[in-house]
């Protein structure tokens, strides 16, 4: 939970933004289900969905979903290729409603290659 709270800060310190938390529980719930999920993809986009469907704090939750996810993806060997407009267009959808976890699961598989391993 601390790395999610210094990605949030990190991010909220740059454009001078709210960094408090609105909801500990849904932090703590997004953080234990995370760590249940071994593979990195489904795991990117799991912290991403819950993250923006969920939001843990007053501002910044859909920046915060893109960076921490970015994280999990580098940690497990991959990186994002696809545009990261394609990101804003996932948070928007779950906030319509017409995005579910498995449709962010599929786009991060498409949208991502595994790194050069040295």
């Amino acid at each position: 939970m601390d790395r999610v709270l210094d990605v949030h800060a990190r991010i909220l310190r740059e454009r001078m933004g709210d960094c408090r938390i609105t909801s500990e529980a849904v932090l703590h719930e997004m953080v234990f289900r995370a760590n249940l999920v071994l593979a990195c993809i489904p795991r990117a986009a799991l912290v991403f969905y819950l993250l923006c469907a969920y939001p843990p704090f007053r501002e910044g939750n859909e920046e915060t979903a893109a960076a921490l996810s970015g994280e999990i993806l580098l940690a497990g060997g991959y990186r994002m290729t696809g545009d990261p407009a394609g990101l804003d267009d996932l948070a928007a959808g779950i906030h319509a409603f017409t995005i579910e976890q498995e449709d962010i699961e599929r786009w991060f598989r498409e949208n991502t290659r595994e790194s050069v391993r040295r």
